[in-house]
């Protein structure tokens, strides 16, 4: 089983400093993790899982300790917490912020906004959105590290790689809470049979979720947004008179985006142009690799990416309506004057206006293993 450094690296420093003897580790309690649900309809249930510094190593099992309290706000709930933890809590090192979908479409403001205000909890740790309580989340052990919040972690960095979940902070999703004509998003987590599942996105319109995407809408999102950081694209490939298709993948390496606004007849549209560098990874059928056929793949990728990428769109800008893409920014830096006459009128405006997408890829030749691996 592999450990978090980070929870050892926290408990020599405590031990160093001179903040606490070892003798006195078995009084401290480090929060890894919080969740948040609604109990009913006027109160909250906070859940923590509190590390036991002296238990790590010895006993595996038993490495954590989960609590749960109820309170008609979120801050009584956690301050409750931290009376029947019963011990010194550490509250600077949390990973992990966990909201429960009820809570979540319910609004997450007051559900956030303790930790905004209280000054122990970091601003780096990660939020998410769970399927379900995140007491039970939280009460869940992972095969792949004894503390929960520490695979948590692994699982997301794992997905993020792949694009098929976003990595948003605390820092970031309360930044685009306060945004008037911006809307935040979160990573959906899951109970899965030995470790944490995380895939797809949670969307949300001001501080309620309206919806999720699955991992390829999420994929092209992300690409929107420039936050592809890798991953596996496969597109299907049939060149002339072929019946049947060839189906490659395709290995992101690079991925970029920008993104402009342009008013014509006093009518917005945004242009987006996404760059993608990727390597030939497999093909189901041999496939001569000379220049024109690498240009034909590149204009097949670049058509899967655009459709993946126009799909993503349509559904948060005309079915759940919510502006994650920044599309105000954009007019307001580019368009001033078109932005300062229409902007009172923006809620109406954005799921007409038109996007443009534009994609170019690129597969590099030392990408390419030889010139026929169909033998």
């Amino acid at each position: 089983m592999r450990i978090s450094g980070g929870v050892f690296l926290i408990i020599s420093i405590l031990v160093l400093t001179g903040c606490w003897g070892r003798s006195e580790l078995k009084d401290v309690g480090i929060v890894a993790a919080v969740g948040i649900d609604v109990k009913d309809e006027n109160k909250f249930e906070a859940t923590t899982q509190v590390v036991k510094p002296g238990e790590v190593k010895k006993n595996k099992s038993g490495a954590v300790l989960v609590n749960s309290t109820t309170g008609f706000t979120v801050f009584e709930a956690v301050r409750d917490l931290i009376i029947k933890g019963g011990k010194k809590q550490i509250w600077h090192h949390i990973n992990a912020y966990i909201i429960g979908e009820e809570a979540a479409k319910t609004g997450v403001r007051p559900r956030i906004d303790f930790l905004a205000r209280d000054h122990e909890p970091r601003f780096r740790m990660n939020v998410f959105v769970t399927k379900g309580k995140a007491k039970d989340l939280l009460n869940m052990k992972s095969n792949i590290n004894p503390i929960p919040a520490a695979a948590m972690q692994l699982a997301l960095e794992e997905q993020e790689s792949l694009a098929k979940a976003p990595k948003v902070e605390l820092h970031d999703f309360i930044q685009k809470l306060m945004e008037p004509y911006e809307d935040p998003y979160l990573p959906i987590i899951r109970n899965g049979k030995q470790n944490f599942e995380i895939f797809g996105t949670a969307v949300f319109k001001d501080d309620k979720m309206v919806g999720e995407l699955n991992s390829k809408e999420t994929r092209g999102m992300l690409r929107v947004v420039g936050e592809v950081q890798g991953g596996l694209q496969v597109v299907q490939y049939k060149p002339g008179n072929d019946e049947v298709p060839n189906y490659l993948s395709i290995e992101i390496k690079k991925s970029q985006s920008s993104m402009r606004s342009q008013v014509m007849d006093n009518k917005p549209k945004i242009i987006i142009e996404i760059n993608e560098t990727g390597f030939l990874g497999s093909i189901t059928r041999p496939l001569e690799l000379n220049d024109t056929t690498i240009k034909s793949i590149e204009q097949s990728y670049a058509q899967t990416v655009k459709k993946e990428v126009e799909h993503a769109i349509r559904k948060i800008q005309k079915e759940l309506k919510a502006n994650i893409f920044g599309f105000a920014g954009v007019i307001n830096r580019q368009d001033k004057q078109y932005w300062k006459n229409h902007h009172q009128h923006w809620e109406t405006i954005y799921p007409s206006i038109e996007v443009d997408v534009r994609v170019k890829t690129h597969l590099p030749k030392n990408g390419l293993i030889n010139n026929n691996p169909g033998k």
